[in-house]
């Protein structure tokens, strides 16, 4: 497996996983929509010294964005900055911070679903089984509550998030011609003014400095720094592992959850926790190595010059990282690969 992209999946696991702990130390009364707001928002605002420092600027990426990928874009920010955040803050709100943090873990089965279903990535047997660990053990969280059969309301916005988020996924993973920076800080300040703008048109609520500072901090790391992070799993192992590694986040948030405040999950929730821990181990036991074929074709993206990228620049050799127009010719070969931008071939 590619390291890189599997250290970048887990950071930003850590990051996200956090923040339904942290919210719960600063939201109070503070509207759903004004929560999700707010930590989109955080992550704009700390992205955008970022995004501005690209070699190349965002309104020469924006105005080379082929059509196919303005659409994504938009459905992206649409499901993954509007409506997901919507649904969780209201989970985050109305539920315990170790019910959401252990629920976020349906992003990797939706995540991995759509892919298969509408982009036709791979997925492996293991996958397969881990996903079906996490299902059963979502389900078992939103009927089991305070120890009894019960539905929940805030478990199940929380897995309708999930789901927006599992469109948000495929769809970014198609956008490989974006920096991952820009791309989260345009995400960021869209679907952040889009939600304030929203509470302060639907809500009257009275919130402190202290409250709006913390939650834009909480947005800068939990979402802005672990977007881009994820981003770049998304594009270096595919969705659907991507999204298998990142479910390891929300047992940060559970365990958090009793460090913090205390709580205490019923024994129902060890279990489910245990299940979907077994669940996302799986991956781990599986390996895809086959002969594959890529067919000549011309883009652009960070890289550095391996198997897959071994053309000659004309100012001479160029080490490291590096961005810029490049031809792939035609090839055939074996080796252990992911489906990154450079293998999203069917099998």
């Amino acid at each position: 497996m590619n390291r890189k992209g599997l250290h970048a999946a887990l950071l930003a696991a850590v990051l996200f996983g956090m923040s339904p702990v942290a919210c719960k130390a600063f939201v109070g009364q503070m509207p759903a929509s004004l929560l999700a707001g707010l930590l989109y928002m955080g992550s704009g605002l700390g992205l955008t010294w970022v995004a501005l420092r690209q070699p190349t600027p965002f309104y020469t990426v924006l105005a080379t964005l082929p059509r196919r990928q303005w659409v994504n874009l938009v459905g992206a920010i649409l499901c993954g900055g509007v409506a997901a955040p919507l649904f969780l803050a209201y989970g985050i709100c109305s539920g315990t911070a170790a019910e959401v943090s252990l629920l976020l873990n349906f992003e990797a089965v939706a995540t991995t679903l759509l892919a298969w279903l509408i982009f036709r990535e791979q997925i492996g047997y293991w996958v397969w089984v881990g996903k079906i660990l996490i299902i059963g053990a979502s389900a078992f969280v939103v009927l089991t509550r305070s120890g009894s059969l019960r539905f929940s309301i805030a478990g199940l916005s929380v897995i309708v998030a999930c789901v927006f988020w599992g469109i948000d996924n495929n769809l970014t993973r198609e956008l490989e011609t974006m920096p991952a920076s820009l791309l989260a800080c345009m995400k960021g300040w869209i679907a952040g003014t889009f939600n304030v703008l929203l509470s302060l048109v639907l809500f009257k609520s009275q919130v402190t400095v202290f409250q709006v500072s913390g939650v834009l901090a909480v947005g800068a790391l939990s979402y802005g720094a672990s977007l881009v992070l994820f981003i770049y799993a998304l594009r270096e192992i595919g969705s659907a592992r991507t999204s298998t590694l990142f479910a390891s986040g929300p047992f940060i948030g559970m365990l958090l959850s009793v460090a913090v405040f205390g709580e205490h999950p019923t024994v129902e929730y060890w279990v489910a926790a245990l299940v979907m821990l077994s669940g996302m181990l799986l991956l781990y036991g599986e390996v895809h190595h086959h002969l594959h074929r890529h067919e000549r074709f011309a883009h652009a993206h960070l890289h550095e010059h391996d198997e897959h990228h071994a053309h000659v620049h004309s100012e001479g050799e160029c080490k490291g990282k590096h961005d810029h127009f490049h031809v792939h010719e035609a090839m055939v070969h074996g080796h252990m690969h992911w489906p990154d931008v450079h293998h999203r071939h069917a099998h």
